[in-house]
């Protein structure tokens, strides 16, 4: 709530109240250098994703319920929920944090480009088998990511047992996208379909990973993000990402659809990687954000000093 003050005059009452009314009750915990807004109920609380209700920042030290304490605007610092660029518009993010808007200079922002890798088979509903050209591989695991006959999203984790394949639980694998050692191996790796066997890729010595692509900045801001290839290619993608900030990495699977862009089937907050093994190699993935714009009532204010995510950006309100 707002600080009531105590004058008799009515009028001149309200008048204080909404010229000095940075001067704020918390009603719960409010972080230090966070957004805070006037929920419904009228009552101050950290700022929740896309606020339309933020107006101030509470910046040095956390808040306790009924504390009241100076909500600052103008020039203050407030906590980047993604890396944040000076000059560009921020909104509320999660928890409070400053968020990028997104504007005109954002949408369609390219987060991510690479070539597809191409898997030399594909299970199609089998079994999958791995195993390493060196009996001294039994302790390390291998990581499948990829999709099911259903078209779901399935990831399976498998110990080498050296030169004896070690085989899957799933029966239904469909594609595989991604793979990841636990560490490097002596010998090569070999994944297989069951039925052939046929070899889906080898993991040369040295090398713990095939088909994953790490997205350096990105950052949806809670939009769905789009793919799109550029030739012909109706394969499957699989992405980790955030759907919000401090959520945990899951994987959702995306079926291409040739040169048409296509949608993210939810809202990331971030991407940290995607999986390409099952997209042809003579295509070019582009991973951009959503282009629709945010509404300009989400608009608090605009970035004047740049920060990465989780440091303090100083920004204007």
């Amino acid at each position: 709530m707002y600080k009531e003050y105590g004058v008799k005059n009515v009028a001149l009452g309200d008048e204080l109240k909404h010229k000095f009314g940075a001067r704020s009750q918390a009603d719960g915990t409010i972080p230090k250098n966070r957004l805070i807004e006037e929920n419904a109920s009228g009552n101050i609380v950290v700022g929740v994703l896309d606020s339309i209700r933020a107006y101030a920042g509470n910046q040095d030290v956390e808040r306790d319920a009924d504390d009241f304490f100076l909500a600052e605007t103008g020039t203050v610092n407030i906590t980047a929920g993604s890396d944040l660029t000076a000059g560009q518009r921020f909104k509320c993010g999660t928890a409070g944090k400053a968020i990028t808007l997104i504007d005109a200079r954002v949408v369609g922002e390219v987060l991510g480009t690479h070539i597809g890798l191409a898997f030399t088979h594909q299970p199609s509903s089998d079994t999958i088998n791995v195993v390493s050209s060196s009996a001294s591989d039994i302790t390390q695991t291998v990581t499948i990511y990829g999709t099911d006959a259903t078209d779901a999203y399935i990831t399976e984790t498998l110990t080498l047992t050296g030169l004896t394949p070690a085989n899957s639980t799933a029966v239904n694998w469909k594609a595989v996208c991604g793979i990841l050692l636990s560490e490097a191996c002596v010998g090569t790796v070999t994944v297989t379909t069951d039925t052939g066997p046929a070899t889906i890729k080898a993991i040369t010595i040295g090398d713990t990973s095939a088909g994953i692509y790490d997205i350096t900045d990105g950052y949806a801001y809670n939009k769905i993000a789009d793919i799109v290839g550029d030739g012909t290619d109706s394969g499957q993608v699989v992405l980790f990402h955030e759907a919000t900030d401090g959520a945990t990495s899951a994987g959702i699977p995306v079926d291409l659809n040739n040169s048409t862009e296509v949608a993210l089937s939810a809202v990331s907050y971030k991407i940290n990687n995607w999986m390409l093994g099952n997209v042809k190699a003579a295509s070019t993935l582009s991973l951009t954000v959503n282009s629709t714009e945010d509404d300009r009532k989400l608009s608090i204010g605009t970035v004047l000093t740049g920060a990465d995510a989780g440091d303090n950006a100083v920004c204007h309100i």
